[in-house]
Protein backbone atom coordinates (compact mmCIF):
# COMPACT_ATOMS: atom_id res chain seq x y z
CA UNK A 1 0.00 0.00 0.00
CA UNK A 2 2.91 2.22 1.08
CA UNK A 3 4.64 1.75 -2.27
CA UNK A 4 1.70 2.48 -4.32
CA UNK A 5 1.17 5.42 -2.71
CA UNK A 6 4.25 6.78 -2.81
CA UNK A 7 4.62 5.83 -6.47
CA UNK A 8 1.27 7.70 -7.14
CA UNK A 9 2.35 10.82 -5.72
CA UNK A 10 6.01 10.46 -8.26
CA UNK A 11 3.56 9.74 -11.36
CA UNK A 12 1.35 12.89 -10.29
CA UNK A 13 4.83 15.14 -10.15
CA UNK A 14 5.72 13.76 -13.74
CA UNK A 15 2.27 14.41 -15.03
CA UNK A 16 2.58 18.07 -13.92
CA UNK A 17 5.71 19.06 -14.72
CA UNK A 18 5.03 17.40 -18.54
CA UNK A 19 2.14 19.37 -18.36
CA UNK A 20 4.22 22.93 -17.20
CA UNK A 21 6.51 22.60 -19.72
CA UNK A 22 4.42 21.07 -23.17
CA UNK A 23 0.86 22.91 -22.96
CA UNK A 24 0.71 26.34 -24.54
CA UNK A 25 -2.26 27.24 -23.13
CA UNK A 26 -1.52 26.13 -19.67
CA UNK A 27 -2.80 28.43 -17.28
CA UNK A 28 -0.43 29.93 -13.85
CA UNK A 29 -3.85 29.40 -11.78
CA UNK A 30 -4.02 25.62 -12.80
CA UNK A 31 -0.21 25.08 -12.20
CA UNK A 32 -0.45 26.85 -8.18
CA UNK A 33 -3.50 25.20 -7.59
CA UNK A 34 -1.72 21.57 -8.84
CA UNK A 35 1.51 22.44 -7.53
CA UNK A 36 -0.13 23.60 -4.37
CA UNK A 37 -0.39 20.11 -2.32
CA UNK A 38 3.29 19.14 -3.22
CA UNK A 39 4.43 22.65 -0.65
CA UNK A 40 6.35 22.07 2.71
CA UNK A 41 8.31 19.13 3.93
CA UNK A 42 5.47 16.62 4.84
CA UNK A 43 3.47 16.78 1.37
CA UNK A 44 4.02 13.41 0.87
CA UNK A 45 1.87 12.43 4.50
CA UNK A 46 -0.53 15.28 4.16
CA UNK A 47 -1.32 13.46 0.46
CA UNK A 48 -1.27 10.06 1.52
CA UNK A 49 -3.67 10.82 4.56
CA UNK A 50 -5.83 12.78 2.07
CA UNK A 51 -5.70 9.66 -0.63
CA UNK A 52 -6.35 7.01 1.89
CA UNK A 53 -9.44 9.13 3.16
CA UNK A 54 -11.01 9.30 -0.37
CA UNK A 55 -9.88 5.65 -1.06
CA UNK A 56 -11.57 4.39 2.01
CA UNK A 57 -14.87 6.55 1.19
CA UNK A 58 -15.28 4.49 -1.49
CA UNK A 59 -16.45 1.78 1.24
CA UNK A 60 -17.52 4.07 3.63
CA UNK A 61 -18.43 7.02 2.97
CA UNK A 62 -18.30 9.02 6.20
CA UNK A 63 -14.59 9.85 5.99
CA UNK A 64 -15.64 12.55 2.29
CA UNK A 65 -17.75 14.97 4.91
CA UNK A 66 -13.33 14.70 6.66
CA UNK A 67 -12.40 15.86 3.06
CA UNK A 68 -14.78 18.20 2.33
CA UNK A 69 -14.06 20.01 5.79
CA UNK A 70 -10.41 19.72 5.09
CA UNK A 71 -10.77 21.78 1.41
CA UNK A 72 -12.77 24.08 3.76
CA UNK A 73 -9.71 24.85 5.37
CA UNK A 74 -7.87 25.03 1.80
CA UNK A 75 -10.34 27.81 0.49
CA UNK A 76 -10.53 29.59 4.24
CA UNK A 77 -6.70 29.79 3.80
CA UNK A 78 -6.30 31.11 0.01
CA UNK A 79 -8.76 33.58 0.88
CA UNK A 80 -6.55 35.18 3.53
CA UNK A 81 -3.87 35.47 1.11
CA UNK A 82 -1.90 32.01 2.72
CA UNK A 83 -1.14 30.09 -0.01
CA UNK A 84 2.44 29.02 1.34
CA UNK A 85 1.54 25.56 2.58
CA UNK A 86 -1.46 23.75 2.99
CA UNK A 87 -3.49 22.76 5.96
CA UNK A 88 -1.99 20.09 7.67
CA UNK A 89 -4.32 17.43 8.97
CA UNK A 90 -3.30 17.62 12.42
CA UNK A 91 -4.25 20.86 12.62
CA UNK A 92 -7.89 20.38 13.22
CA UNK A 93 -10.48 19.09 15.29
CA UNK A 94 -11.08 15.93 12.75
CA UNK A 95 -14.81 15.84 14.48
CA UNK A 96 -15.22 19.34 14.05
CA UNK A 97 -13.64 19.50 10.15
CA UNK A 98 -16.19 16.48 8.99
CA UNK A 99 -19.03 18.50 10.19
CA UNK A 100 -18.28 21.24 8.51
CA UNK A 101 -17.80 19.03 5.64
CA UNK A 102 -20.67 17.65 6.18
CA UNK A 103 -22.49 21.34 5.72
CA UNK A 104 -20.95 21.78 2.30
CA UNK A 105 -21.79 18.56 1.40
CA UNK A 106 -25.68 19.63 2.07
CA UNK A 107 -24.97 22.77 -0.25
CA UNK A 108 -23.72 20.82 -3.00
CA UNK A 109 -26.12 17.96 -2.38
CA UNK A 110 -29.62 20.11 -2.42
CA UNK A 111 -28.37 21.76 -5.24
CA UNK A 112 -27.52 19.15 -7.42
CA UNK A 113 -30.53 17.41 -6.40
CA UNK A 114 -32.60 20.32 -7.71
CA UNK A 115 -30.50 21.05 -10.73
CA UNK A 116 -31.11 16.68 -11.36
CA UNK A 117 -34.52 16.99 -11.11
CA UNK A 118 -35.18 19.87 -13.49
CA UNK A 119 -33.29 18.71 -16.15
CA UNK A 120 -34.34 15.20 -15.65
CA UNK A 121 -38.07 16.19 -16.81
CA UNK A 122 -37.74 17.05 -20.24
CA UNK A 123 -35.93 13.68 -20.49
CA UNK A 124 -38.84 11.97 -18.72
CA UNK A 125 -41.98 13.48 -20.87
CA UNK A 126 -40.15 11.97 -23.95
CA UNK A 127 -39.42 8.67 -22.34
CA UNK A 128 -43.15 8.51 -21.34
CA UNK A 129 -44.78 10.02 -24.85
CA UNK A 130 -42.28 6.81 -26.21
CA UNK A 131 -43.90 4.21 -24.37
CA UNK A 132 -47.55 5.68 -24.76
CA UNK A 133 -47.06 5.99 -28.44
CA UNK A 134 -44.90 2.72 -28.97
CA UNK A 135 -42.12 5.06 -30.57
CA UNK A 136 -38.66 4.59 -31.07
CA UNK A 137 -38.23 7.95 -31.98
CA UNK A 138 -39.43 9.75 -29.63
CA UNK A 139 -37.42 7.47 -26.94
CA UNK A 140 -34.40 7.92 -28.68
CA UNK A 141 -35.35 11.95 -28.66
CA UNK A 142 -35.57 11.45 -25.24
CA UNK A 143 -32.09 10.42 -24.67
CA UNK A 144 -30.92 12.82 -26.82
CA UNK A 145 -33.08 15.97 -24.81
CA UNK A 146 -31.89 13.93 -21.32
CA UNK A 147 -27.95 13.78 -22.31
CA UNK A 148 -28.71 17.83 -23.32
CA UNK A 149 -30.18 18.87 -20.13
CA UNK A 150 -27.27 16.84 -18.47
CA UNK A 151 -24.68 18.77 -19.88
CA UNK A 152 -26.60 21.68 -19.21
CA UNK A 153 -27.35 20.74 -15.81
CA UNK A 154 -23.33 20.21 -14.97
CA UNK A 155 -22.72 23.60 -16.28
CA UNK A 156 -25.32 24.97 -13.80
CA UNK A 157 -23.86 23.51 -10.98
CA UNK A 158 -20.50 24.21 -11.71
CA UNK A 159 -21.26 27.88 -11.87
CA UNK A 160 -23.36 27.78 -8.77
CA UNK A 161 -21.33 25.72 -6.42
CA UNK A 162 -18.36 27.66 -5.98
CA UNK A 163 -20.06 30.70 -5.41
CA UNK A 164 -22.56 29.42 -2.85
CA UNK A 165 -19.79 26.72 -1.05
CA UNK A 166 -17.06 30.31 -0.87
CA UNK A 167 -19.93 32.12 0.59
CA UNK A 168 -20.65 29.72 3.04
CA UNK A 169 -16.95 29.64 4.10
CA UNK A 170 -16.95 33.95 4.27
CA UNK A 171 -20.42 33.76 6.35
CA UNK A 172 -19.96 30.72 8.24
CA UNK A 173 -23.12 30.06 8.37
CA UNK A 174 -24.73 27.09 6.15
CA UNK A 175 -27.77 29.28 5.11
CA UNK A 176 -25.39 31.42 3.16
CA UNK A 177 -24.96 28.48 1.29
CA UNK A 178 -28.34 29.59 0.28
CA UNK A 179 -27.89 33.02 -0.32
CA UNK A 180 -29.97 34.12 -4.30
CA UNK A 181 -28.92 37.62 -3.91
CA UNK A 182 -24.90 36.66 -3.59
CA UNK A 183 -25.89 34.01 -6.68
CA UNK A 184 -27.18 36.67 -8.32
CA UNK A 185 -24.11 39.15 -7.49
CA UNK A 186 -21.50 36.95 -8.69
CA UNK A 187 -23.11 34.23 -11.18
CA UNK A 188 -22.04 37.17 -14.05
CA UNK A 189 -19.00 38.70 -12.80
CA UNK A 190 -16.10 37.74 -15.55
CA UNK A 191 -13.66 36.96 -12.72
CA UNK A 192 -15.94 33.82 -10.93
CA UNK A 193 -16.76 32.59 -14.31
CA UNK A 194 -13.16 32.46 -15.41
CA UNK A 195 -12.36 30.48 -12.19
CA UNK A 196 -15.24 27.92 -12.85
CA UNK A 197 -13.62 27.53 -16.35
CA UNK A 198 -10.09 26.83 -14.20
CA UNK A 199 -11.82 24.62 -12.07
CA UNK A 200 -13.49 22.82 -14.99
CA UNK A 201 -10.36 22.45 -16.67
CA UNK A 202 -8.48 20.96 -13.72
CA UNK A 203 -11.38 18.31 -13.18
CA UNK A 204 -10.61 17.58 -17.02
CA UNK A 205 -6.86 16.87 -16.14
CA UNK A 206 -7.65 15.00 -12.74
CA UNK A 207 -9.66 12.27 -15.01
CA UNK A 208 -7.02 11.78 -17.21
CA UNK A 209 -4.48 11.32 -14.77
CA UNK A 210 -6.72 9.26 -12.71
CA UNK A 211 -7.26 6.94 -15.51
CA UNK A 212 -3.72 6.78 -16.10
CA UNK A 213 -3.30 5.38 -12.35
CA UNK A 214 -6.06 3.22 -12.14
CA UNK A 215 -3.44 0.27 -12.05
CA UNK A 216 -2.13 1.59 -9.13
CA UNK A 217 -5.68 0.93 -7.04
CA UNK A 218 -5.41 3.87 -4.87
CA UNK A 219 -4.06 5.93 -6.77
CA UNK A 220 -7.18 7.62 -8.54
CA UNK A 221 -8.17 7.99 -4.53
CA UNK A 222 -4.72 9.99 -4.55
CA UNK A 223 -5.16 12.06 -7.75
CA UNK A 224 -8.70 13.38 -6.72
CA UNK A 225 -7.65 14.46 -3.42
CA UNK A 226 -4.68 16.27 -5.18
CA UNK A 227 -7.52 17.29 -7.66
CA UNK A 228 -10.45 18.45 -4.93
CA UNK A 229 -7.55 20.79 -3.36
CA UNK A 230 -7.03 22.08 -6.79
CA UNK A 231 -10.31 22.97 -7.68
CA UNK A 232 -10.88 24.56 -3.71
CA UNK A 233 -8.36 26.97 -4.26
CA UNK A 234 -9.39 28.09 -7.86
CA UNK A 235 -12.87 28.67 -6.50
CA UNK A 236 -11.41 30.50 -3.49
CA UNK A 237 -9.06 32.28 -5.60
CA UNK A 238 -11.76 33.70 -7.97
CA UNK A 239 -14.25 34.32 -5.21
CA UNK A 240 -11.88 36.67 -3.57
CA UNK A 241 -11.01 38.56 -6.55
CA UNK A 242 -14.58 38.85 -7.56
CA UNK A 243 -15.78 39.65 -3.72
CA UNK A 244 -13.12 42.70 -4.44
CA UNK A 245 -14.17 44.03 -7.48
CA UNK A 246 -18.01 44.08 -6.92
CA UNK A 247 -17.34 45.40 -3.08
CA UNK A 248 -14.46 46.96 -3.04
CA UNK A 249 -12.92 45.40 -0.45
CA UNK A 250 -11.44 41.83 0.57
CA UNK A 251 -14.03 39.61 2.52
CA UNK A 252 -13.27 39.28 6.35
CA UNK A 253 -13.06 35.45 6.88
CA UNK A 254 -13.54 33.30 10.09
CA UNK A 255 -12.14 30.81 12.04
CA UNK A 256 -12.72 27.26 11.23
CA UNK A 257 -12.64 24.60 13.55
CA UNK A 258 -10.99 24.55 16.33
CA UNK A 259 -7.52 23.53 16.09
CA UNK A 260 -6.14 21.19 18.56
CA UNK A 261 -3.77 22.40 21.01
CA UNK A 262 -6.15 25.16 21.93
CA UNK A 263 -5.00 27.96 19.89
CA UNK A 264 -7.66 28.96 17.51
CA UNK A 265 -6.52 32.74 16.89
CA UNK A 266 -4.29 31.32 14.10
CA UNK A 267 -6.57 29.42 12.86
CA UNK A 268 -6.10 27.89 9.55
CA UNK A 269 -2.55 29.69 9.04
CA UNK A 270 -0.10 32.66 9.54
CA UNK A 271 -2.85 34.78 7.62
CA UNK A 272 -3.83 36.70 10.66
CA UNK A 273 -1.20 39.41 9.42
CA UNK A 274 -3.69 39.83 6.41
CA UNK A 275 -6.24 41.00 8.93
CA UNK A 276 -7.14 43.69 10.73
CA UNK A 277 -6.89 41.76 14.08
CA UNK A 278 -6.52 38.38 15.82
CA UNK A 279 -8.84 37.58 18.68
CA UNK A 280 -6.03 35.84 21.86
CA UNK A 281 -7.02 32.98 23.57
CA UNK A 282 -8.12 34.80 26.79
CA UNK A 283 -10.91 37.23 24.49
CA UNK A 284 -8.77 40.05 24.11
CA UNK A 285 -8.37 41.77 20.68
CA UNK A 286 -5.06 42.55 19.38
CA UNK A 287 -4.25 44.79 16.20
CA UNK A 288 -1.19 44.88 13.94
CA UNK A 289 0.33 47.58 13.56
CA UNK A 290 1.59 47.01 10.01
CA UNK A 291 -1.16 45.49 8.44
CA UNK A 292 -4.05 47.48 10.67
CA UNK A 293 -6.04 49.21 7.22
CA UNK A 294 -5.20 45.85 4.98
CA UNK A 295 -8.30 43.39 4.72
CA UNK A 296 -7.94 40.00 4.87
CA UNK A 297 -8.19 38.18 1.74
CA UNK A 298 -6.28 37.20 -1.44
CA UNK A 299 -3.08 39.18 -2.32
CA UNK A 300 -3.11 41.02 -5.80
CA UNK A 301 0.10 40.91 -6.09
CA UNK A 302 0.93 37.33 -5.67
CA UNK A 303 2.69 35.64 -8.47
CA UNK A 304 0.78 32.25 -7.88
CA UNK A 305 -2.30 34.52 -8.70
CA UNK A 306 -4.23 35.49 -11.63
CA UNK A 307 -2.40 36.95 -14.80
Amino acid sequence: MKLRVSGSLTCYRIVISYLHTSANCYDDMIEAALRYQTKGEDWVKRVGIGGAAMFVAIFIFLPIFTVYGYMLEVMRRVLRGDTAEPPAWGDYDIVELSIEGAKAFAILFVYGLIVGLITLVPAGIFFLLGAILRSAIVSLLGTLVGGLFYLIGVLIIAVIAPIMVCNFVVKDDLSAGFDTDVLRTFVTNRTMLRAVGLAIVVNVLVSIVSGVLFFTIVGPAVVSFVGLSAVAYIWAAGFGDAYREIHGELPEIPDGPTKTGGDASTGAGVAGTAGAGTDTADGDTTADATTDDEPSGPNPTDSERWD
